[in-house]
């Protein structure tokens, strides 16, 4: 059946297909490093409940013979940016982002909610301030095993420059990585890095700019007993073309996808790069709600889909068999009104 999948959605991958996804890329109108998105009014609300479930998602013990992926609400008024915290059933932790500078210590409090005094892997996807940012408070408050980082010096950025200062400070290792590498979170929890193409960096980078950075971002597929999870970063639709019509197609499959650029439609999510992840769950890490209408494409590809703007902190608990969810908040559109 995955073959089968590969050689519909590469035949429908033509020239004329990415050379579309291509234009359409390059036309996009983008935020730059360093000069936050700004606010915009959320175009949805949270349906009434008692009490947010924040004791559920953030506890320590009932989920610790699991393995749990924590998407970290962080509030602001403009686009925060990630933070993804996963913990294996053996203990181990792993947080990927960190989101803006400013929201380092809100991170630092999720961490200290859950207990957790050292991080085993720290991970960036890609050097722009609203992932790397927060690594400088991270990287004073918490003990860091590894820090695993695309090879992609940023030095013209603060946000870079300071959290890399904060880790040579408390003398973490770093190690990168590319298309290829592989890692693990404990004894089970497995990870393949599918993107950035091996051996392309720092090379490829000529100009900074925002599309550039982010079709470079760490594309990463987690696998943990027979159920598997994408990680996209900040990927655009040229990037996604590209692996759609590589020999790592195939691993694009899987049963939870953090969904590329903190679901921005016009840049990312291709029909496509859809049908190639077949989600069951997806994750939009936006604390501002912008993508109704993505959720809703998502939604009809059969994916339950969440957003941290409308759920608040998210929880996906993985135990080898099914997946369960906890999510702060319980979100529904309203009665009768169209999702626009």
């Amino acid at each position: 059946m995955a073959a089968f999948k590969r050689k519909q959605i590469v035949g429908l991958a033509g020239a004329g297909a990415v050379a579309s996804l291509l234009v359409l890329a390059a036309c996009t109108e983008v935020t730059l490093e360093d000069v936050p998105a700004k606010s915009a009014p959320s175009v949805a609300q949270p349906s009434p409940q008692e009490k947010p479930r924040t004791d559920q998602v953030f506890d320590k013990e009932k989920y610790k013979d699991q393995l749990t992926i924590r998407y970290f609400y962080l509030e602001g008024p403009e686009m925060t940016g990630d933070s993804i915290l996963i913990q294996s059933p053996d203990g181990k932790s792993m947080l990927i982002d960190s989101g803006l500078p400013g929201v380092g210590s809100q991170v630092v409090s999720y961490l200290d909610k859950l207990g957790v005094t050292k991080l085993d892997i720290a991970l960036n996807t890609h050097p722009h301030t609203d992932h790397i940012g927060g690594f400088a408070t991270v990287a004073q408050k918490k003990e860091i095993g590894v820090f695993y980082m695309e090879n992609l010096p940023y030095p013209s950025s603060a946000s870079y420059r300071n959290a890399i200062a904060a880790l040579d400070a408390k003398q973490v290792p770093k190690e990168i990585l590319e298309e290829g590498s592989t890692f693990k979170l404990g004894e089970e929890v497995s990870f393949e890095v599918l993107s950035p193409p091996k051996g392309e960096l720092p090379g490829a980078i000529k100009t900074f700019s925002a599309p550039e950075m982010n079709d470079y971002s760490m594309v990463l597929r987690m696998t943990f007993r027979g159920q598997s999870y994408l990680i996209t970063g900040d990927i655009y639709k040229h990037r996604e073309m590209e692996l759609i019509g590589s020999p790592l197609a195939e691993k694009l499959d899987a049963d939870s996808l953090h969904v590329p650029h903190h679901g921005s439609e016009s840049t990312s999510s291709s029909e496509l790069f859809m049908q190639a992840v077949t989600p069951k769950y997806a994750v939009m890490s936006q604390n501002l709600f912008q993508s109704p209408n993505l959720m809703e494409r998502y939604q009809k590809k059969g994916a339950q889909v969440f957003s941290t703007g409308l759920h608040g902190n998210v929880l996906l608990i993985l135990d080898g068999k099914v997946i369960r969810t906890v999510t702060e908040k319980d979100w529904a559109p309203r009665s009768g009104a169209a999702q626009k």
